[in-house]
């Protein structure tokens, strides 16, 4: 079979470009695939097999509205010259040329959407990507449960719905250490990622005896670093640190997970977290944490945006190591039901 994926493009240390590296991996292994870049900016930071050829459709970024009729014709012409038989299009903002491209060219396509259904960012391409392909696309795969219930009660799709999560990392032989006092959080530092509310708990979470010997750690970049950069010098264990590759390496420092997110699809950071055995505390935002922790197993889960109730969870895990160490076996228990063969299994399953 010849399978192609269309994404804005592939160099980015995202989630979604890890995920689609992921799966376009693995199918390489038996099918042909190809990869479609509106605009490259450089090879995958996640590794392409050497077999998947890749196409750049421009030389130069470009609007997607205003260049939709020439988006339209090159992705037409492109699936007629490998002769593909589907087309996966990678977030549902490209389905506003990729889903008219492959109604031309004959084939079916599948619109692979990794934020959940009630969040945009602020970006109409987003919604009208969304609507179009509720209506017009073959298949819509999102990353859990609940968001198919969103998108059925907010868009009432012809298109068929299923859920694929994210394939997590192989579940890690490292043994958790409960000695270890470092709380970690990793990620951009954008609103989304809710690393200002992160700090906000952290004042009362070092105001509290409990927490004496443990130490946070904010890892990541982005455009809001400055602002938290000028908030963390308020506090004494508190640490902003630049994005790291070595993620594993990082969480065989780390004694607790925190992911204060005030939306997500699917986070990565938390499947790779649950297979290494990190015990995780996140904010119960509206898809992707409950998919990952089980309240009370292998993690805690609080209310939304609630700073009072995220720094609780936070003492109450730093002061019980025996629990810690209990939800680190069942974080990784958890963790197999996003493998690769399960994963894998439902793609190869919609596709052929």
């Amino acid at each position: 079979m010849r399978i192609g994926f269309v994404i804005q493009h592939i160099n980015a240390y995202g989630g979604t470009e890890r995920a689609a590296c992921a799966v376009m991996n693995d199918l390489a292994q038996t099918d042909e695939v190809h990869l479609f870049e509106v605009f490259s900016r450089g090879p995958a930071r996640f590794g392409l097999d050497p077999r998947i050829g890749t196409t750049s459709l421009f030389d130069k970024h470009i609007s997607l509205l205003n260049s939709w009729p020439r988006l339209v014709a090159r992705m037409v012409r492109e699936i007629r010259r490998h002769r593909l038989d589907m087309l996966v299009i990678v977030e549902a903002t490209h389905a506003l040329y990729g889903v008219a491209a492959a109604k031309w060219a004959g084939i079916p396509c599948i619109v692979w959407e990794h934020f959940n259904f009630s969040v945009d960012l602020g970006k109409r391409k987003r919604r009208w990507g969304r609507r179009l392909a509720a209506r017009w696309a073959n298949d819509i795969v999102v990353l859990t449960h609940r968001d198919i219930e969103l998108w059925e009660a907010g868009a009432a799709p012809r298109a068929n719905l299923h859920c694929i999560p994210n394939i997590a990392p192989p579940v890690s032989s490292h043994t958790y250490d409960p000695s270890l006092k470092t709380i970690l959080a990793l990620g951009r530092f954008v609103p989304q990622k809710g690393f200002d509310l992160l700090v906000e708990a952290w004042a009362l979470v070092e105001a509290d005896p409990r927490s004496e010997g443990w130490r946070l750690r904010i890892v990541g970049d982005g455009p809001d670093k400055p602002g938290l950069a000028a908030r963390a010098k308020r506090f004494r264990r508190l640490e902003l640190a630049p994005s790291e590759s070595d993620v594993e390496g990082l969480f065989a420092q780390t004694g607790l997970m925190v992911v204060p997110s005030r939306v997500e699809g699917l986070p990565m950071v938390m499947l790779e977290a649950a297979s290494f055995g990190l015990p995780m505390v996140a904010f119960d935002c509206l898809t992707g944490p409950a998919e990952v922790i089980e309240d009370g197993e292998s993690g805690l889960l609080v209310p939304p945006g609630d700073v009072w109730a995220l720094a609780e969870a936070l003492l109450e895990l730093m002061s019980d190591a025996d629990r810690r160490q209990k939800m680190s076996e069942r974080a990784k228990e958890k963790a197999v039901d996003f493998s690769k063969e399960r994963v894998m299994a439902a793609w190869r399953a919609l596709l052929f």
